[in-house]
């Protein structure tokens, strides 16, 4: 190779902090800062070419001869595989060694994790992508969590069962699927709902005329109470301490409004500049929700605290209108704010196991219950479409029971002792129904 003039290049060099000169104090603005660099080999593939040594910049990290070396090393910097995908042989280079199957672009992808999730259904795909296609009861962004969990059931029919046509599939195959993923140690709760619904539209369309297989008595598997306890003070304080003593004010804040508001992680991380009102304390939860239905939320101390601090931290130069970036300056997405806070817990182990985000909801619901809030105006606050939606949220407190139970029983005291008949108003009684269900649904 013929060498040209020799010079130095920085190829991908990190950003340091600025160092301090030998004799003390800082670099100005604009002043360079150099380093001693002794002689070395040019860095480029297949080069012998020598550097002489000299003085370069601080954060240079690799030399070589020409640009022409320092273009052919970049090609095969990164380089982490080849795609995954049927039939393409693209190089893939990233900066991060990711693990699992790497693709070239996210076209190749989906369309790979497609085919493996439905190849194995067989005879049943049509009716899948046919299904995911034109039904509307779910938002674009579901799909495919519901084509994953159809594949799962239908998979087994196909390989296990042995079944090729939707006759075959009874409701015994749906009581041995249960048991097969029993055995397995995993649960069947939402695969069930989904093949019910599936196999509903199935008739609909005139696919089948059989009954569905799903029979909810026989087949549906409750949630435990356990899932949906809210976290006790204790707990809340001992996960706090963990948020509270890190550095990231961002999830300081995510964690405050799922706290004092109630708002889903998917909800929080949608949340734009524009939807606070800072003089109100309210905080505007946008479509899409859970329901579609948008609701305006009340925030508290620790909300007004973080967002304060936030808003001075939060970098401009983010190309978006969402109130919580990352470090990369990107948006939250549900799923990479619960990423967060997993990479947050998962160095204190012993301090706060097993974090679910969701928790702070029921946590917040029965607070406010059980403090004296209204159960319609908590409908309100929480975006609940029905009553019974919202009762899996709350808990009826140990403490709770016995102050009403003593008031109650003062109250009849009293009227016994002057002669009043008792009575209930219409108020009085719903709430009354309405815990008591409370009560039946834990």
């Amino acid at each position: 190779m013929s060498s040209s003039t020799p010079q130095s290049q920085d190829v991908g060099a990190a950003r340091k902090r600025s160092p301090q000169k030998p004799n003390g104090g800082s670099f100005r603005k604009g002043e360079f800062r150099t380093k001693e660099r002794p002689d070395g080999l040019c860095e480029g593939p297949g080069c012998s070419n020598v550097i002489p040594g000299g003085r370069v910049g601080v954060t240079s990290r690799h030399y070589f001869c020409s640009n022409r070396c320092g273009n052919r090393f970049n090609k095969t910097r990164y380089v982490i595989g080849t795609c995954q995908y049927q039939g393409c042989q693209a190089e893939v280079r990233d900066s991060h060694h990711r693990k699992g199957p790497i693709y070239c672009s996210k076209e190749h992808w989906h369309t790979d994790v497609h085919e493996r999730l439905l190849a194995p259904t067989g005879p049943f795909r049509v009716f899948i992508e046919e299904y995911l296609r034109l039904t509307t009861n779910y938002k674009k962004r579901s799909r495919s969590t519901v084509k994953g969990y159809l594949s799962r059931f239908f998979t087994f029919a196909v390989q296990v069962e042995g079944i090729n046509s939707l006759k075959e599939i009874t409701p015994r195959v749906v009581s041995r699927f249960i048991a097969h993923e029993r055995n397995r140690g995993t649960k069947t709760n939402k695969t069930i709902g989904f093949v019910r619904t599936f196999f509903a539209w199935l008739q609909a369309e005139e696919y089948t005329d059989q009954i569905n297989p799903v029979i909810p008595g026989r087949h549906s598997q409750g949630e435990s109470s356990a899932n949906v306890q809210p976290y006790t003070d204790a707990d809340l304080r001992l996960i706090w301490s963990v948020v509270e003593n890190s550095d990231n004010v961002g999830l300081k804040l995510a964690f405050s409004i799922g706290r004092e508001c109630g708002l889903r992680v998917g909800e929080v991380a949608n949340i734009r500049l524009s939807d606070i009102d800072q003089d109100k304390q309210t905080i505007h939860v946008r479509l899409p929700t859970k329901n579609m239905r948008a609701r305006d939320v009340r925030y508290h101390n620790d909300v007004a605290k973080y967002l304060e601090l936030w808003l001075k931290l939060r970098n401009p130069n983010c190309e978006h209108d969402h109130l919580l970036h990352g470090k990369r300056l990107g948006k939250y997405t549900n799923s990479s704010l619960d990423t967060a806070f997993h990479k947050l817990f998962s160095n204190h182990p012993s301090s706060a196991p097993a974090f679910r985000f969701h928790r702070l909801r029921h946590t917040w619901a029965t607070r406010l219950m059980n403090n004296g809030m209204e159960l319609a105006v908590l409908k309100e606050l929480g975006g609940w479409v029905s009553w019974s939606s919202m009762q899996i949220y709350i808990k009826v407190l140990p403490e709770t029971i016995q102050r009403q139970y003593q008031e109650t029983y003062s109250r009849i005291q009293e009227a016994n002792e002057t002669g009043a008949e008792e009575s209930f108003s219409l108020i009085d009684f719903a709430l009354m129904n309405s815990l008591a269900h409370a009560t039946h649904a834990e």
